[in-house]
């Protein structure tokens, strides 16, 4: 059985259910209070600490704001920012600092969502598609509740702290399985970079602030927390949530979710 050793990086009180020979690896610790490793394919939980316990998810949170555009919008349609989408809303948001009027395609967004982590962008998605944040934002519990999601509440498309908005491990790979199997979120993921339209701060196309990157750290081959097979995750940190992390690995025909919060 291939168990892939994310850096979950205590020992872990809870049990390990897996439907494995006995060869889960010794040593296994995770210093994040939330986890969970599970089949992609089978939604088999494999391991699990405090799985189905409520955390505040951070920007993963994006993932799911993501699924539902993809669901929702073709990828050329174009998106207008208000000023409300790029309000700040909390201090040292990240931001790709559109200005209210500018217009990016679906395709530009859901790079600089998933890369930039960009909030005034998670904003403006959520408007174009349930046509209010509020409305939105129901759109992403009932999609929780679709994909089995028991100890969720979503309060905002991007993340940021808020009281009802929290999450567990164990709903966060249920979301993270389903958006895994859209063709257009695992393209979006096998990019390390990205450069979309230019907007008013930075009109120059060629300027560098238009470039978004990925911020997972194992999807690079440069970095020391490499790990082959691992093709989409979505990070995220705030003083509340600390850090929070979905990841995505696939080998030998198995597709594997893990989670960790706080």
């Amino acid at each position: 059985v291939f168990i892939p050793i994310f850096v979950l990086a205590v020992s872990v009180e809870a049990p390990l259910r897996a439907f494995a020979d006995g060869s889960w690896p010794s040593g296994c610790y995770v210093e994040a209070e939330g986890a969970c490793l599970m089949d992609g394919d089978s939604m088999t939980v494999l391991y699990s600490k405090n799985g189905d316990t409520p955390y505040y998810p951070a920007s993963i949170t994006k993932v799911l704001t993501a699924l539902l555009t993809i669901e929702n919008c073709s990828l050329d349609e174009t998106v207008t920012f208000s000023e409300e989408a790029v309000a700040y809303e909390e201090d040292n948001s990240t931001i790709i600092g559109a200005s209210a009027g500018d217009r990016l395609s679906v395709r530009d967004c859901l790079y600089s969502l998933l890369f930039h982590s960009a909030n005034d962008v998670a904003n403006a998605l959520a408007e174009h598609v349930g046509g209010s944040r509020e409305a939105f934002v129901a759109m992403m519990n009932e999609k929780a509740a679709e994909l089995g999601c028991t100890g969720s509440h979503f309060n905002n498309p991007s993340g940021l702290t808020d009281p009802d908005h929290y999450t567990t491990a164990h709903d966060m790979a249920l979301i993270m399985a389903e958006a895994v199997k859209d063709p257009v979120f695992r393209e979006i993921q096998s990019n390390l970079y990205y450069t979309h339209a230019p907007i008013k701060r930075y009109p120059d196309p060629n300027d560098p602030w238009n470039t978004v990157y990925a911020k997972h750290k194992m999807l690079k081959r440069n970095s020391f927390y490499y790990y082959p097979g691992v093709f989409a995750g979505k990070t995220g940190f705030t003083t509340t949530a600390g850090n929070t992390l979905v990841t995505a690995c696939e080998k030998d025909g198995m597709t594997l979710i893990a989670v960790i919060l706080n």
